[in-house]
C-alpha cells in the first residue's frame, strides 16, 4: 500500500466529554487523525476541537468541515489560529458550503458556493500568514483585516469539502486536501480523484491534494448485525439529500433518481425509510458486514484513490466499538 495512506476517525453525536475519550483512544491505537465536523445543530466544532487538542499530544486534529457563511472567513482564520497555538503542527482546516437543508433553515448560503469557497480559502490563508488583508470579492469583503497576535509559524493545510465536478476540479488546483462526503462509493471516489487530478494539472502542481473521505463502517464478526446497524443512518442521510436525486454522489454510483426520491417521500410521510435500504445501497455507500467483506470494501475505496479514510461514527454503535473494530480488523491489512 502507499506510504501516504493514513487512517482517521470522526464523530459528533456523543457528549463532549465522551468525544475526548474517543480521541485519546484513537491516539493510543495509532490513528493518524481525528476530525470534528460542524453540522447544524450539533456541538460547535471549534469548542470540541480545542478540547480534543488539549487532551491529546500526537494525533492530528481536523475541522471537517466549517462553512464561511455562518462563520466569516476572517472569523474562521481567527479561531483556527488559536486552535493551532494549542496543537502546533497537527491541525487541518476543512471548509465547505454546508448541508443545504440545514443552511436553508438559517436562510444562509450562496448561489455561487464555488466562488465563495475559493475566496474564503484565499482570505484564510492570507490572514493566517500574518498579512493585513483588504479584499473585495464577489462574495466576501474585508478592509485592513489582520490578526492581533502572531499567526501559526507554518502553513496550515486547508481541505475542501466539495461534491460536484467543477468544485472538485477547483479544489484540485488550490486545496491541500479534499474531504469527500459520507456515503462516498468507490465509483464516486474514482470520479472525484479524476477531477482533482485535472485541477492539479491545470495549475501545474507538482503534487495533487490528499484525498480524504468520511466512511461509514460497521464491522463485526456478526455480519447480519453489522449490516442492520448501518441501515438507519443511510436511510436518514439519503432522505436528507433526496431533493437532489441526481447529485453526483448518487448518479456516479448508478442509483436511480426515482429510488432516491422515494426515500424523501417516505420520510416526509413521517417514516424513517429503513425498509428502502437495500443490499446494493449498503454496498455502494458503506463498508458494512464481516471483517473480510469490509476489507474488500475498503480496498475498493483505496484503489479508487482515497489515501486518508476517516471512519465516522454510526448512531447506535458505540464509537469505541467502531475504533476498536477498525483497528483490529482493517488497519493491520492496510497500514
Amino acid at each position: 500500500m502507499s506510504d501516504r495512506l493514513r487512517f482517521g476517525v470522526g464523530f459528533e453525536g456523543a457528549h463532549a466529554r465522551r468525544q475526548i475519550e474517543y480521541a485519546r483512544m484513537a491516539e493510543d491505537l495509532g490513528f493518524a487523525s481525528c476530525w470534528v465536523p460542524e453540522d447544524y445543530f450539533f456541538r460547535g466544532a471549534f469548542t470540541i476541537a480545542s478540547a480534543l487538542a488539549c487532551a491529546t499530544s500526537r494525533i492530528a486534529i481536523g475541522l471537517g468541515v466549517v462553512n464561511p457563511f455562518t462563520r466569516h472567513p476572517a472569523l474562521i482564520a481567527m479561531e483556527f489560529a488559536a486552535l493551532t497555538e494549542i496543537a502546533p503542527g497537527r491541525t487541518s482546516l476543512g471548509i465547505g458550503a454546508g448541508v443545504s437543508a440545514w443552511m436553508e433553515q438559517m436562510r444562509l448560503g450562496s448561489s455561487t458556493p464555488g466562488i465563495a469557497l475559493r475566496e474564503a480559502t484565499e482570505l484564510i490563508r492570507r490572514i493566517l500568514r500574518g498579512e493585513r488583508v483588504s479584499f473585495d470579492g464577489k462574495v466576501f469583503h474585508t478592509d485592513q483585516v489582520k490578526l492581533s497576535f502572531s499567526p501559526p509559524s507554518a502553513e496550515v493545510p486547508i481541505y475542501m469539502g466539495v461534491l460536484g465536478p467543477r468544485n472538485l476540479t477547483m479544489a484540485g488546483g488550490i486545496a491541500d486536501g479534499v474531504l469527500l462526503s459520507a456515503m462516498t462509493s468507490p465509483a464516486y471516489a474514482r470520479f472525484a480523484a479524476e477531477h482533482i487530478r485535472q485541477g492539479a494539472g491545470e495549475m501545474n502542481r507538482a503534487a495533487q491534494p490528499e484525498l480524504a473521505a468520511f466512511l461509514l463502517a460497521s464491522v463485526s464478526e456478526d455480519e447480519r448485525e453489522a449490516r442492520e446497524a448501518i441501515k438507519p443512518l443511510l436511510a436518514g442521510l439519503i432522505s436528507l439529500m433526496a431533493s437532489q436525486p441526481q447529485m453526483p454522489l448518487f448518479a456516479v454510483a448508478g442509483i436511480d433518481p426515482d429510488e432516491i426520491r422515494r426515500f424523501g417521500e417516505v420520510y416526509a410521510a413521517g417514516e424513517l425509510p429503513v425498509r428502502l435500504v437495500t443490499d446494493r445501497i449498503i454496498d455502494s455507500f458503506a463498508i458494512a458486514g464481516g471483517p473480510e467483506r469490509c476489507r474488500e470494501g475498503l480496498a475498493r475505496i483505496i484503489e479508487a484513490g482515497v489515501t486518508h479514510p476517516i471512519f465516522f461514527e454510526i448512531p447506535g454503535v458505540p464509537m469505541e466499538e467502531t475504533i476498536r473494530s477498525v483497528h483490529k480488523y482493517l488497519a493491520p491489512h492496510f497500514l
